[in-house]
């Protein structure tokens, strides 16, 4: 798997997602090769700390309408997802677009309804291939019909937020040049594209964007509530870390240091990640032929499909996996660990846009090039499966360096803090500095269901309980 997920020859998706071009367009989705790259290079600096840290205003904001709308439902069995979804959505807006957001309050919002029913047909074109092997077949059940109506939705919501932000960007240039302001290194996300791209292609991008962060982040807080209701001494744990931070205020503003502050919550978010990855698995196609250590060939044009719930679940890495344990993300856990042993949301070459790695995981990383490096080769030995065990010695001495490289130099790792990890982190700590999370359901009770984003069924429900 590392030898695919690392390889340059393997970062197309193959064509299976060509067929979602009519939603996503040529975005970083669905394009390949050259201009996978382009985009990828253009957009990523997007995600950065100096963008992350001007996103936080509209993750409190959101994240306080959130809670107040909870509020209605305290002291009943909820299922919380579909309003995790439409904060998220709102989120996503704001931040990346630059676009006034109120899917929360807006319950007749056409674009949600529309994004909705289009990734319904993502998700029914998954599990059921063979209806979208012709257009003919996709069409007797009405459903090219359907993909034609959200299309339109889709393109003229869209057509009219791009419009708008061109509206305020030529007011914001006129004045930066009446003031002598220069913003040019605050450009958002649809900033860079209205630069360099095409309205068609700048849909595209929006839609890839929204498809990709807004169910996937919402399941991964739904999950997080969830699994913390079931497990209550992780959740004490979780109040006990917000208290010491916020010092008992419920509405105060979740700031850089508060967040960088939230080690335990940070534990359980990635440990719900691991039990419960909302994206089950990832696709790759070869485009040339990739050798494997174990004398193989993953031969030129072969599609590889990467199990990522599987890989979370490997005993060897997470003895027990069942079990929820937010231990296993402490440091130590951490660094001991082959660093694609964790990749709920993709590694490699063609990892998530926004998923360049907070300073824990950018540790990991400093780790594995040690670990390699300064380890007498002496002390590397093969273990069982053929895969490289480490004498004791010179991990802890590889351990030990990176921790003390991320201590000196903080800033440096945290400048890839995690967008998506960014907003959970805010949205979650407004949740449990106001409520107590619990749940009459069971863990055995929960099937979780294959699709873009793995569903939970039945739906998941958490009595609400104010602090």
């Amino acid at each position: 798997m590392t030898k695919i997920l690392s390889s340059v020859k393997c970062t197309d998706k193959g064509s299976a997602y060509a067929k979602f071009e009519w939603l996503f367009g040529k975005g970083l989705v669905t394009s390949n090769g050259q201009l996978w790259k382009d985009d990828r290079k253009l957009l990523g600096p997007s995600f950065k700390l100096q963008k992350l840290t001007g996103f936080l205003p509209y993750f409190n904001k959101h994240s306080k309408t959130l809670v107040e709308i909870l509020t209605k439902f305290q002291h009943q069995a909820t299922n919380v997802y579909p309003q995790l979804v439409r904060a998220t959505m709102d989120f996503i807006s704001e931040s990346a677009f630059v676009q006034d957001s109120t899917y929360q309050i807006n319950d007749e919002d056409n674009f949600l309804a529309a994004t909705h029913m289009a990734l319904t047909s993502f998700r029914l074109r998954l599990a059921k291939p063979w209806l979208a092997i012709t257009p003919k077949i996709w069409d007797l059940f009405g459903l090219g019909k359907q993909d034609k109506i959200c299309s339109q939705f889709v393109n003229q919501a869209m057509s009219e937020a791009i419009e708008k932000r061109k509206i305020a960007l030529a007011q914001e240039q006129k004045s930066s040049s009446e003031t002598g302001e220069n913003h040019a290194n605050q450009k958002a996300f649809i900033d860079v594209l209205l630069d360099s791209k095409s309205e068609k292609e700048i849909i595209g991008h929006i839609m890839t964007i929204f498809g990709a962060a807004f169910e996937t982040t919402a399941s991964a807080m739904n999950y997080t509530l969830f699994l913390l209701a079931l497990n209550p001494s992780a959740q004490e744990k979780v109040h006990f870390e917000l208290d010491s931070i916020f010092g008992g205020d419920k509405n105060r503003d979740v700031t850089l240091n508060d967040l960088s502050g939230m080690k335990y919550l940070e534990m359980c978010i990635k440990e719900a990640l691991r039990v419960c990855p909302p994206v089950p698995v990832m696709v790759r196609k070869a485009q040339e032929d990739i050798p494997l250590d174990n004398g193989q060939i993953v031969p030129k044009g072969c599609r590889v499909v990467i199990l990522i719930r599987e890989i979370l679940r490997d005993q060897e890495h997470y003895p027990d996996p069942e079990v929820f344990n937010p231990d296993r993300f402490l440091p130590d856990e951490c660094a001991a660990r082959h660093p694609f042993a964790y990749i709920p949301f993709a590694a490699g070459q063609r990892n998530c846009l926004a998923c360049s790695h907070d300073w824990d995981d950018r540790a990991d990383r400093v780790f594995c090039v040690l670990r390699t490096k300064r380890t007498p080769k002496k002390s590397c030995t093969q273990g069982s499966g053929g895969r490289s065990t480490y004498s004791k010695p010179g991990v802890l001495r590889s351990i030990l360096v990176a921790k003390l490289i991320c201590y000196y130099r903080p800033e440096k790792f945290l400048s890839g803090m995690k967008y998506a990890l960014m907003q959970m982190k805010t949205c979650l700590a407004h949740i449990l500095r106001r409520f107590h999370v619990s749940t009459s359901q069971k863990r055995d009770d929960i099937s979780l269901i294959n699709g873009m984003v793995m569903e939970p069924k039945p739906k998941l429900e958490i009595v609400l309980t104010p602090k």
